[in-house]
């Protein structure tokens, strides 16, 4: 997938009209397949990083977060664009986890 392609499908699903070239970098890579490690500053746009990738693949995509209030507010913006997304936290009971 090209850049423009993929700056199209970023339109379409999340509203954005271009990737920072640093973005454009990370995603391109794990479209490529490559595995990842992002760690950076907060306003990098790190979610947009996994979050987008994750809306073009098949399959479950398992996003690690140490933050439980950025969980419950991503999922809940990915469930507002019609993209199916869960948490499991440590604040739920074992039934709402399962």
């Amino acid at each position: 997938m090209t850049r423009n392609e993929a700056e199209i499908k970023l339109k379409e699903i999340f509203g954005f009209d271009k990737f920072y070239d640093e973005q454009w970098e990370t995603i391109e890579m794990l479209l490529r397949g490559e595995r990842m490690l992002l760690i950076e500053k907060t306003g990098y746009g790190k979610s947009l990083c996994f979050q987008f990738p994750a809306t073009q693949f098949d399959g479950i995509t398992v996003i690690f977060s140490p933050l439980i209030a950025l969980m419950r507010d991503q999922v809940n913006s990915l469930n507002e664009k019609g993209i199916s997304a869960k948490y499991i936290n440590s604040e739920q009971s074992h039934e709402e986890n399962l």
